[in-house]
């Protein structure tokens, strides 16, 4: 249910493109000094998203950090921009990554996903004592969407809402004088993210009879349901002091999400 927060680079300026590149980078570099490359691996563009947003709300430059050489980009020097809450970002990065493996296990017993969790561990166990209550949070909203996974559940907002919870705690850091806001707009966009993420993997689910909460929803409504969501989204974006960075946050929320979705791809976004 990650990689859905993208934007539409296309569609970027370019110093939004180099701006959305950069901060994604500094992420990359926070993950690999914090948890090595194994940490490094489990990088996705949701919480960049999340490094702006939290930036722009509170003012804080991205500041530039030495010019690197990437690994995975090794003939091109790359920026990595970075402030206090790049390490928020990759440490809720790890956190969820690390479940996300631990979801593969229990669901389809890849035993890759086992592996690669395990190896994780020890960083995890460090995370849950900085972050008691998102780990709380995280740990029973995966129990309980496993649960329901078992019981077959078809009314869609029920685990929609639970992965809501779970975005929306992400998205509010300990203290934050705008929590409550941040939480809104987080389970706003984690209900979105979860029901996109249903909609995309809907036929291949069927064919490989694996659960999915739209089973019981014509696909022919899909769209205008994830369009009603995104809309409920974007109205708790409007809440926040969003003054900076607008641009590319808005090209992330009103293109770069729909991405996968296969109406958007053949030019028929819902309207």
């Amino acid at each position: 249910m990650f990689g859905y927060v993208v934007a539409n680079v296309d569609a970027l300026s370019e110093f939004d493109r180099e701006r959305y590149r950069s901060v994604y980078c500094g992420l990359c570099r926070a993950l690999s000094k914090s948890f090595g490359q194994l940490g490094r691996l489990t990088l996705n563009y949701d919480m960049t998203f999340l490094i702006i947003l939290l930036s722009a709300i509170d003012k804080t430059e991205l500041a530039e950090e030495k010019t690197i050489r990437c690994v995975m980009h090794p003939l091109k020097p790359r920026q990595a921009f970075s402030n206090r809450h790049t390490q928020y970002a990759a440490d809720m990065n790890l956190l969820l990554a690390y479940y996300q493996k631990m979801d593969d296990w229990e669901d389809d017993r890849k035993t890759g996903a086992l592996f690669q969790a395990k190896l994780l561990g020890s960083k995890v166990e460090e995370l849950f004592k900085k972050y008691p209550r998102q780990s709380k949070v995280i740990i029973e909203g995966l129990d309980d969407l496993s649960q329901m996974e078992k019981e077959g559940e078809t009314n869609p907002d029920l685990p929609a809402a639970v992965f809501g919870d779970i975005l929306g705690e992400v998205f509010s850091p300990e203290n934050h004088p705008l929590a409550n806001d941040l939480y809104l707009f987080g389970s706003k966009l984690g209900r979105f993210i979860y029901l996109m993420d249903a909609a995309v993997d809907l036929k291949k689910d069927l064919q490989r009879e694996k659960y999915n909460p739209l089973v019981m929803i014509p696909t022919d409504r899909h769209g205008n349901m994830l369009t009603l969501l995104m809309a409920d989204c974007m109205e708790a974006f409007s809440r926040l002091p969003v003054l900076r960075d607008r641009e590319l946050m808005e090209n992330i929320l009103y293109s770069g999400v729909w991405s996968r979705y296969p109406a958007y791809n053949q030019g028929e976004k819902a309207e």
